[in-house]
């Protein structure tokens, strides 16, 4: 019993580490658990360590002492930093600090002070020690790092079959009988495990682009926008990303735009090792206002045929990014249904559950 609470454990953690980049990437901030990159906060908090945070919602009371998680772009604090505030106050704004630098953030010409809404995570903590997961963060910084490595994937494969067989192996025949039952379930769950990792390498390798622009017969600047406004009835192109594969690994590309005033030069394209492509687009000006684009690029690895892919995009490109995440873990979910103790056992629950649905409904 404890070995497989052990494990569930183990597949929670490894969730985490993967769900928590994927959430970051689409909600454009941290969320759930954060992977620390340096040691600006050592030695309380340090490189691989991962730690949990929580999200800052408005109006919430911020008190000197408290490790939180900021950004302000347009300010000059292009990253996103986890320093502790050590003075100021919400009307003036923060002054932070990390525990193992000499002098605050706001002593560098590039940080003012911490304005609330900047803040979007506080690290919770009992006492002084925060809730973390200490150089367990070395895994998805090393997948980060390494994500251009064409032996990533096999690899990741490989270690996984390795292990499986090494357990089948080195147990005897009663107990490989006593834990096949319990086993089976564990293959689902490594399997979502491994559907989850393959979806996060891909939308780890995708862009998610969003320009605002105007459209009026006298067309002016538009703070943050580099395309500006545009006079009606003209068009302008537009470069939005130059991409390379240095993977090893040809991959799938499929560019899908909410906007239909941006037309797509090259909708979906397949780029082998070392090959480049330039993503251009073509904005039309026919209706006047201030419009928001969203261009997503996302990138597929070769689960399946790119006609497969590009017809799930039309659908909605997160199907498409679902599905063939889930091919490759297939193999893994079918495991279990080889074993005809699993499908008698299978069959006889299913069973039971209909009669409870059939007497429920008469």
């Amino acid at each position: 019993m404890l070995k497989y609470i052990g494990i569930t454990i183990m597949i929670v953690i490894f969730a985490i580490l993967i769900l928590s980049p994927v959430l970051t990437l689409l909600l454009d901030q941290p969320t759930l658990a954060v992977t620390i990159r340096s040691y600006s906060m050592a030695p309380l908090m340090t490189r691989g360590d991962m730690v949990f945070i929580l999200p800052v919602a408005e109006g919430s009371n911020l008190t000197s002492g408290a490790i939180i998680v900021y950004r302000a772009q347009e300010e000059g604090v292009r990253d996103w930093t986890m320093h502790r505030i050590v003075g100021g106050d919400a009307e003036s704004g923060f002054i932070t600090k990390g525990d193992a630098n000499e002098r605050p953030d706001q002593e560098s010409p590039r940080y003012p002070p911490i304005e609330t809404e900047w803040v979007k995570g506080v690290v919770p903590t009992l006492g002084n020690v925060p809730f973390k997961i200490p150089l367990i963060g070395h895994l998805p910084l090393m997948l980060e790092e390494n994500m251009d490595s064409p032996v990533l994937i096999p690899s990741f494969l490989g270690i996984l079959a390795v292990i499986l067989v090494i357990d089948e192996v080195t147990k005897s025949k009663k107990r490989q009988r006593k834990e096949a039952m319990q086993k089976h379930h564990l293959y689902f769950i490594g399997a979502a495990a491994f559907a989850v990792m393959m979806g996060a390498i891909m939308l780890i390798g995708s862009l998610f682009i969003t320009f605002p622009y105007g459209v009026d017969k006298n067309p002016g600047a538009i703070t943050g926008s580099e395309i500006g406004g545009l006079e009606l009835g003209t068009s302008r192109e537009i470069e939005l990303a130059e991409l390379q594969n240095l993977g090893g690994i040809p991959s799938y590309y499929l560019v899908v735009s909410n906007d239909p005033q941006v037309e797509l030069t090259n909708s979906d394209f397949s780029l082998r090792d070392g090959e480049k492509h330039e993503v251009l687009a073509t904005v039309h000006a026919r209706e006047e206002g201030i419009h928001q684009a969203n261009v997503t690029i996302g990138m597929f690895l070769p689960f399946l045929p790119p006609g497969a892919i590009k017809m799930l995009g039309g659908i909605s490109i997160w199907l498409a990014f679902a599905v063939t995440a889930i091919v490759p873990a297939l193999p893994m979910f079918c495991v279990p249904f080889f074993d005809s103790r699993f499908r008698k056992v299978y069959v006889k629950k299913w069973r039971k559950k209909k009669d409870k649905i059939s007497s429920v409904f008469g």
